[in-house]
């Protein structure tokens, strides 16, 4: 397998559509990244035998940033057909007067 532009797209898409991600988290030197023709694709980097993503995660809600995690991992990991770790590399807060901070269930 190789981690070509169909499969990062489409794991970069998954990974990014998932409710509590911000999207993909950039780093700096030794954060992962995908190098394409044409174009780079810093926080992801997928092999034969697995992957890794880094994102940004949001906080609110009340959200375990642990079941947000999980959550990643379990569509990276379907959209790639290998498995792939999550590293939560940032946390976004809203802003104060957004109505995010009211909920206090974790579900």
């Amino acid at each position: 397998m190789t981690s070509g532009a169909p499969l990062v797209d489409r794991v970069v898409d998954a990974v990014t559509a998932i409710d509590g991600v911000a999207g993909l988290y950039a780093g700096g030197a030794g954060s992962p990244a995908t190098y394409l023709p044409g174009r780079s694709v810093r926080g992801i980097r997928i092999g034969d035998d697995g992957g890794v993503v880094h994102v940004v995660a949001e906080a609110r809600g009340g959200r375990p940033l642990t079941r947000t995690a999980e959550r990643v991992r379990d569509i990276a990991t379907e959209a790639a057909g290998v498995p792939m770790n999550v590293v939560i590399a940032d946390v976004a807060y809203p802003e104060p007067d957004s109505g995010a901070y009211e909920s206090k269930e974790w579900t």
